[in-house]
């Protein structure tokens, strides 16, 4: 009915799923080339290790945060779902007689 209030919360369940699929796909570690580091030893070879291992510190700092979002996020999405359904199920069973509940 037009009237009602509609939640998609298979998608939104689907949704915190998909935020730990992204989550364990941010720790996937990309694994140096087979043979050891091939930068070379030349000074500019230096700057751009530098400047990768400082990438990977920043990155590993910045993944940290994401992924508390994330998990809050995810967390969210399942706790919604589990309490509209609760309520629905509450509101669709017959109401009781609750003088106080009209005041």
């Amino acid at each position: 009915m037009a009237d009602q209030l509609a939640i998609d919360l298979d998608g939104i369940e689907a949704w915190g799923a998909a935020l730990d699929n992204v989550r364990s796909g941010l720790d996937e570690r990309v694994s140096p080339a087979a043979g050891g580091d091939s930068i070379g030893s030349d000074t500019s070879s230096t700057i751009v290790a530098t400047a990768l291992g400082d990438f990977d510190t920043a990155w590993n700092t910045g993944r940290q945060v994401i992924d508390s979002y994330m998990v809050a996020l995810s967390k969210m999405c399942n706790e919604t779902a589990t309490r509209i359904r609760a309520t629905d199920k509450a509101l669709a069973q017959p109401p009781h007689h609750n003088p106080r509940m009209y005041e």
